[in-house]
């Protein structure tokens, strides 16, 4: 590797021969391109023989396997050397590998199937509603009120408590009836640290909900992600010689993003690589921001790392940043360790570890300060300043650094959905990356209106609302003037033969079918127009529903200018009706169309991949919009970070926190969990002194402050922090606190300015 520039750092790192080693890598200190190189470093060595034996690199985003082999392969090939002998595999792969190659030979060569992420929160929410159904008093014990809008906050409660119930008993492997035998014992003892509770009426409810989730899951032959893991992890604790038969496959295993491991990943790997095997795990325990939501924590990867057993490596050197943002990040990691005034915040937020520049004469240096500059922003009131002001400070930004790239990163989608309203009014050229946008939305009820006329062609007010659907995407097939557009639908509802618009005798057939006298011949040209398109469509019913749904895609959304996110969003609901229809084989058309009027009504939520998770490159002159947390692995020119209040980042724990239930008082998802270990193992998991609540939110805020450190170190060369005085929820004024840190990084904008 003579031919590459190298840093001191790097050069440390690919002096590693065996054994277990953690690199804690910063932000844009090229890990991927370092764990590359070394990969192809061990093959080249001799370290295997790349004719039987691979080095497996495990990571998480397809896209991120993608990278991985091409650079391994370029690399191997700038060495001359055939490119082989490498496997890079997500975990869920690794997991499917392990399970297909157990049961080989025993007549499961297919694998099991595996739930994704939206089967999974549909088969939840039939068992919360199952389990609602069957004991509605045990569940109605807890309402203060029994009014509607109680019961449905009730309702979304239970079921985010059981899902992180099911995800921390799966991964310390605890199954339902193992915790109901612990339960029916009658040996558990309250906590003083936890919510008082009388005979864990929480916890019977959650193993019953459990129960029948995994119920769900075993009639359909189907493993959710962690079923996965650990039925991978139990095959190689039980089948002999299974461990020992990959580990001759697979003699190094290097894990990516392994700030972002789960105990049951922990457990998998270590299985898998054995007691004195070699393991190189790469992660950066300062961007870890999934803590809050899965069962990660960068606990894990920082025990590992100050094991006496493990060699540890940083990768401290980053190109990306100027010097100035660099500062701001290394300021704020410093001052949450060394002061921040939650104690537990400031052991268990950051790992010591500055990003530094990178040396003289590198490859990739940083920019200068001279084209850097952060601007930290107060405005009176977020919704009418803050959100529309930002906006055009983006747009003005492309427009006087076309060759820049740009983003809005938001705290939350509710907040980024606001700010695409402001940039759809100043007609921006912006890519969208929020989940569950009004686009999003719209690309749902066009397709649900007109699968549901496609199951039943006679209704009226189907044909009536497919129309308002196209005519809102601005489809050619229902364009009419909006001021004819309340009257063209009275006719189509007044229809008396339906089949008479849908299929005329003649030319003329559409116009006769419509009330006579009434339309303007504009209206008789698009009832025509759009006759004859739902015509092409019934030809599309005997196709099976993910077929029939793909050809809709192409129909509603390969036309004109339309933007190719419609269509990919529209393919992804296809998919998601073939899973439906694959878990329910009983589901005919119309049980399928009333699933995704659920999801359209808002009773459901619409699992869609973020482009992100495509391998999404920011294109310059056109502003990203995106949330901090899918900005990870992103970087831009120039950024812009709204709604830094201390609403968003708490400033201590009497600060307001999102999650706390009025219903329950405190935080019910921490509760729960807190009493599944305390039940299983008589220690509830959380800080000492603390109770779960309160364990909860040190957490959230050590994690919004990574989210923070993340959204800085995204920028290159520009950074804006803002936040507002006030803002408005639900119709209500109320005024935003400001956070602790944004005056500890104003501070620093005043030394280094002076």
């Amino acid at each position: 590797m003579n031919d590459l520039q190298l840093r001191p750092a790097q050069e440390k790192i690919l002096e590693y021969e065996n054994g277990r080693l953690a690199i804690s890598a910063v932000p844009g200190s090229g890990k991927t391109f370092t764990l590359s190189l070394l990969a192809a470093k061990l093959i080249g060595n001799g370290r295997i023989d790349p004719n039987q034996q691979q080095i497996l690199i495990v990571t998480y985003l397809n896209s991120s396997v993608d990278t991985f082999k091409v650079r391994i392969r370029q690399r191997l090939e700038a060495e001359e050397l055939p490119p082989v002998g490498f496997d890079v595999r997500t975990l869920h792969s690794l997991a499917l590998e392990i399970v297909r190659t157990a049961n080989s030979g025993l007549g499961e060569e297919s694998g099991p199937v595996v739930l994704d992420e939206g089967q999974g929160t549909h088969f939840l929410a039939r068992a919360v509603d199952g389990w609602i159904e069957a004991h509605p008093g045990e569940w109605s014990q807890f309402l203060p009120d029994d009014s509607p809008q109680t019961r449905a906050r009730w309702r979304d409660v239970t079921q985010k408590m059981a899902k992180a119930f099911i995800r921390a008993a799966k991964n310390e492997r605890y199954r339902p009836e193992q915790i109901m035998q612990k339960l029916e014992s009658g040996n558990f003892q309250e906590s003083e640290d936890m919510l008082p509770i009388t005979e864990a009426p929480l916890l019977w409810m959650m193993c019953g909900i459990y129960s029948r989730y995994q119920t769900i899951l075993d009639r359909q032959g189907s493993l959710d992600f962690d079923d996965l893991i650990w039925q991978a992890v139990e095959l190689l604790d039980q089948r002999a010689g299974l461990a020992e038969q990959l580990r001759r496959r697979w003699p190094y295993v290097l894990e990516d993003e392994a700030q972002d491991s789960v105990p049951l990943q922990e457990a998998l790997i270590s299985r898998l690589t054995g007691e004195n095997g070699n393991w190189v795990r790469v992660g950066d325990p300062n961007q870890a921001i999934t803590s809050t939501f899965t069962a990660a924590h960068p606990r894990f990867f920082n025990a590992f790392a100050d094991r006496p057993d493990v060699l540890s490596r940083p990768l401290p050197n980053s190109g990306r940043c100027a010097p100035l943002i660099m500062g701001a990040a290394n300021t704020l990691l410093h001052w949450v360790m060394d002061k921040h005034p939650v104690p537990e915040v400031q052991t268990n937020t950051f790992r010591r570890q500055d990003i530094e520049p990178t040396p003289p004469g590198d490859a990739q240096p940083n920019p200068p300060d001279s084209e850097a500059d952060i601007r930290i922003r107060v405005y009176k009131h977020r919704e009418d300043e803050e959100l529309p002001q930002v906006a055009k400070l983006s747009v003005r930004y492309t427009q006087k650094r076309p060759d820049h790239t740009v983003a809005i990163l938001v705290p939350t989608n509710n907040l980024g959905h606001q700010i695409a309203e402001h940039l759809d009014e100043l007609d921006a050229d912006y890519d969208n990356l929020l989940r569950g946008g009004t686009r999003e939305r719209e690309i749902a009820a066009a397709m649900h209106a007109v699968l549901t006329v496609l199951a039943d062609p006679l209704d009226t007010k189907a044909i009536t609302a497919a129309h308002a659907s196209l005519h809102a995407l601005g489809h050619p097939a229902a364009l009419l003037p909006d001021e004819e557009l309340e009257q063209f639908h009275t006719l189509l509802r007044s229809v008396h033969q339906p089949e008479a618009l849908l299929y005329p005798h003649d030319d003329n057939g559409a116009a006769q079918a419509l009330p006579a006298g009434v339309a303007t011949e504009t209206q008789t040209q698009v009832a025509a127009r759009f006759a004859a398109f739902l015509q092409g469509l019934l030809a599309l019913r005997p196709l099976p529903i993910d077929d029939l749904a793909l050809a809709l895609g192409d129909e509603l959304f390969a036309w004109g200018d339309v933007h190719e996110g419609d269509l990919a969003i529209a393919y992804q609901i296809a998919t998601l009706l073939r899973q439906w229809r694959d878990s329910q084989p009983d589901w005919r058309l119309p049980e399928l169309v009333a699933e995704l009027g659920n999801i359209v009504s808002g009773r459901r939520s619409l699992p869609l991949s973020s482009p992100t998770d495509f391998g999404y490159e920011p294109v310059p002159g056109r502003v990203t919009l995106t949330t901090q947390h899918s900005a990870k692995g992103l970087e831009w020119d120039a950024v812009f970070m709204i709604g830094v209040d201390g609403y968003w980042i708490p400033s201590n724990l009497d600060s307001y926190f999102l999650g706390v239930s009025d219903i329950l008082g405190g935080d019910p998802t921490a509760e729960v969990v807190a009493q599944l270990r305390y039940l299983m193992e008589g220690d509830a998991g959380i800080y000492d002194g603390r109770s779960a609540t309160e364990s909860a939110h040190i957490d959230i805020i050590a994690e919004r402050l990574r989210l923070l450190y993340v959204g800085i170190t995204r920028a290159r060369r520009f950074l804006q922090l803002s936040r507002s005085r006030a803002t408005r929820s639900y119709n209500k004024e109320r005024d935003a606190e400001p956070a602790t840190v944004m005056g500890v990084l104003y501070r620093y904008l005043q030394e280094v300015g002076e």
